[in-house]
């Protein structure tokens, strides 16, 4: 951060300019590189340039050959607290006080660096202490206010900031941080709002004080005041595009669409480039003139825009939705064609899926992987996919290649291992990954399954049972996990809990809102055995 050349080093120069008119010889020339006048000029430059470690060593340099001079120690204060050296920053300041007790900038400053070193209650007894004896100093008061904030006396910080209304009736600031503290700290609403409002009739076009009016107005749910207090501002502020926005966004929540409609259309016309408005008044029209309509407005978000992604899957799902399968297809192949996003190919999947074309869905998320070789999300996806495919080969194979993006995937780690423990293969490396998962999703109710199948498939039925038991209670009503229980019953001879635990994970999978009819005839096969005995 650079700093405006000090008054000082203004007036030095002319003092020295000064006196050097009136000298009718010239005096000895010096070597400027000792020259005490250099160096703070040089140290200055240096400061404002934001060369902060030479300026530093240059302030040194002077606070060494001249140590009683108050202002150097100030200024290099200044830049280790700028350079985050706050030990130094402190002690530096220290000096100058000491040196120059009436130097309240070097005071104030003491106080700031306390309290950026947590030591707040220094902090407050240095600006106790400048008001005292400069009970005008307006900025001292808001920050001692501040300080008693960060400590949660908010109280104390109002009392400070209604001393500063004694000294100064029309601080503004006072009345605003006033208002700040009653809303958010003490969530006194109509104190906040007085104080807001005493604010606005010392300056009626603060625009601070109306925007938090506004903003209380909204989080109390109150959108008619809120929208007249926008109106307000919007009045005082005519060219400000955000408060528009705010304004079209409250008729849109008040479902007044045509109103909504109305002010998007017109921010849009004073501003063309806004990608944000387009995207806006896509989702609105869509609400009042159909999907044909928001379709068309969506398209013509450009590609460049941070809005595109979001414009051409919202045009996808309203074509998915009216069942134009193929018009989805088109419109994420031409956005594809535009830009490599990783969701447009999540979705076009995910398309595909639906119609039960795994093949399309596994293609579209290979191609994703060749644009984009290094992302987890559709790796894990296309491991998914050939997982619904019954390719649990090629489905390890992408977990895998998932562990080589992030080692640390318990998604993957859990997949390989449960898949492991399935088809009774490497199972002290399954064990290994299931517990490595585990330890970075500890509350996780089917890693926890899958803890308690591998160490029943290593022949371990206590732990098998202590660790499927408590998989249940953490996902309460899965038919797998109930379906594991009832086989570790099953394996130890107690066919009478093992029928249960089948019976249970029957009632749990038909409840499913998509029955994996594979699963449920298994389990129906096993109750069927154990009733008939």
């Amino acid at each position: 951060m650079t700093r405006p050349l000090r008054l000082a080093s203004v007036l030095f120069l002319a003092i020295a300019m000064s006196c050097a008119a009136k000298r009718p010889t010239p005096l000895p020339r010096l070597d400027v590189k000792d020259d005490a006048y250099y160096q703070f000029i040089r140290a200055d430059l240096l400061a404002m340039e934001g060369e902060t470690g030479k300026s530093t060593k240059d302030l040194q340099k002077l606070t060494e050959r001249d140590p009683d001079v108050a202002f150097f120690h100030y200024l290099l204060a200044q830049n280790y607290g700028q350079e985050r050296k706050l030990d130094k920053a402190i002690v530096s300041c220290e000096r100058a006080i000491e040196l120059s007790p009436s130097f309240m900038d070097a005071r104030i400053y003491l106080g700031q660096l306390l309290a950026t070193d947590g030591r707040h209650d220094e902090s407050v007894e240095v600006f106790e202490g400048v008001i005292r004896e400069a009970p005008n100093r307006e900025d001292v008061y808001i920050l001692l206010a501040r300080e008693y904030v960060a400590q949660g006396q908010y109280h104390r910080a109002i009392r400070t900031l209604r001393r500063l209304l004694d000294v100064n009736p029309d601080s503004v600031i006072a009345y605003l941080y006033m208002g700040a503290i009653y809303d958010q700290n003490l969530n006194q609403t109509f104190r906040a709002l007085r104080a807001y409002r005493e604010a606005i009739a010392i300056e009626p076009g603060n625009l601070e004080a109306h925007y938090a009016i506004a903003q209380i107005y909204l989080k109390r749910k109150r959108l008619r005041a809120a929208l007249a207090k926008f109106r307000e501002i919007s009045n005082l502020a005519p060219d400000d595009v955000a408060i528009q926005l705010r304004i079209a966004l409250i008729h849109y929540e008040l479902k007044e669409y045509g109103p909504a409609i109305e002010m998007f259309q017109k921010i849009l016309e004073n501003n063309p480039e806004a990608d944000k408005i387009r995207y806006y008044l896509g989702l609105l029209y869509e609400e009042v003139e159909g999907p044909q309509k928001a379709i068309s407005v969506l398209e013509t978000v450009p590609p460049n825009s941070s809005y595109y992604k979001d414009a051409r899957i919202h045009i996808a799902a309203l074509n998915r939705q009216a069942g134009d399968l193929d018009a989805a297809v088109a419109s994420l192949r031409q956005a594809i064609a535009e830009k490599s996003e990783p969701e447009f190919y999540e979705y076009l999947a995910a398309i595909y899926e639906e119609q039960q074309d795994y093949k399309s869905a596994a293609s579209a998320l290979e191609e994703g992987r060749r644009a984009l070789p290094d992302n987890e999300r559709l790796t894990f996806l296309l491991a998914i996919v050939y997982e619904g495919m019954k390719d649990r080969d090629r489905a390890i194979d992408m977990m895998q290649e998932v562990l080589k993006i992030n080692p640390q995937n318990a998604s993957a780690l859990n997949y390989i291992g449960y898949t492991y423990a399935e088809k009774g293969e490497n199972l002290d490396e399954a064990l290994e990954m299931i517990q490595q998962a585990l330890v970075l999703r500890p509350e996780d109710g089917y890693i926890t399954d899958s803890l308690g199948w591998v160490y029943f498939k290593l022949g371990d039925d206590q732990l098998a049972l202590k660790y499927l038991l408590k998989a249940d209670r953490m996902a309460p009503g899965e038919p797998t996990i109930l379906d594991h229980i009832g086989d570790v019953y099953l394996s130890r001879g107690d066919e009478r809990r093992a029928l249960k635990y089948f019976r249970r994970a029957e009632i749990a999978g038909t409840r499913k809102k998509k029955p994996d009819q594979e699963e449920l005839e298994r389990i129906r096969a096993k109750i069927e055995r154990l009733s008939g005995r």
